[in-house]
């Protein structure tokens, strides 16, 4: 009698576990996908969220389909190497709200002219410099942990560092400095700053 009950409990924490997966992944997908329409690609209104998903599920079930030899090895890899693109976000984030700090952005929201290039320069440059000579993961060590071992993973702190500092340069290459851009609705009276 009890090791049936402790065999339902292993089953039903398993089913939990995979619920929780879907669940979880469900959002994920139609994040994913939000993000990709948001690139400005040209769908049919009425069919773009659900052809996007679908597209986007299907090609997330079988990358999650080639993962599952190994699952917690390559989990745990996933979850390390998804910091090589946080770090050098965030560097790009906050040197561009501390860039325009005291200015109107609001406008940029709805100007499809408006394709800074600057931070999507800083972030590759960034990710691949930070990568190439700081990643100490199992399937590739970079330059200087492979020499220096002590050194450890320093990708995500010189990626945000490296990725901030190139992004104000070029921020300034760009001629972003002092503009400013109000977000105009038709047919309302433009917000005037505080």
């Amino acid at each position: 009698m009890h090791d049936d009950r402790a065999e339902f409990d292993a089953h039903r924490r398993e089913m939990a576990i995979a619920l929780g997966a879907v669940c979880a992944n469900a959002l994920n997908v139609y994040s994913g996908s939000m993000s990709f329409l948001a690139l400005g690609i040209r769908l049919p209104l009425s069919l773009r969220r659900a052809i996007v998903a679908i597209v986007f599920g299907i090609a997330g079930f079988f990358l999650a389909l080639s993962g599952l030899s190994d699952a917690g090895t390559k989990y745990n890899n996933f979850l390390l190497v998804i910091a090589y693109w946080i770090g050098p976000w965030l560097g790009v984030f906050f040197a561009d709200q501390f860039l325009r700090r005291g200015k109107r952005v609001d406008g940029f929201l709805f100007d499809r002219k408006h394709n800074p290039w600057a931070g999507f320069a800083a972030m590759a440059i960034a990710m691949a410099v930070s990568i190439y000579f700081f990643a100490n993961q199992t399937d590739y060590i970079g330059l200087v942990p492979k020499h220096v071992g002590s050194f450890g993973d320093l990708t995500f702190e010189v990626g945000f560092v490296l990725a901030a500092l190139l992004y104000a340069v070029f921020f300034r290459l760009q001629g972003e400095s002092g503009r400013e851009e109000v977000l105009h609705i038709p047919g309302e009276q433009p917000a005037t700053p505080a």
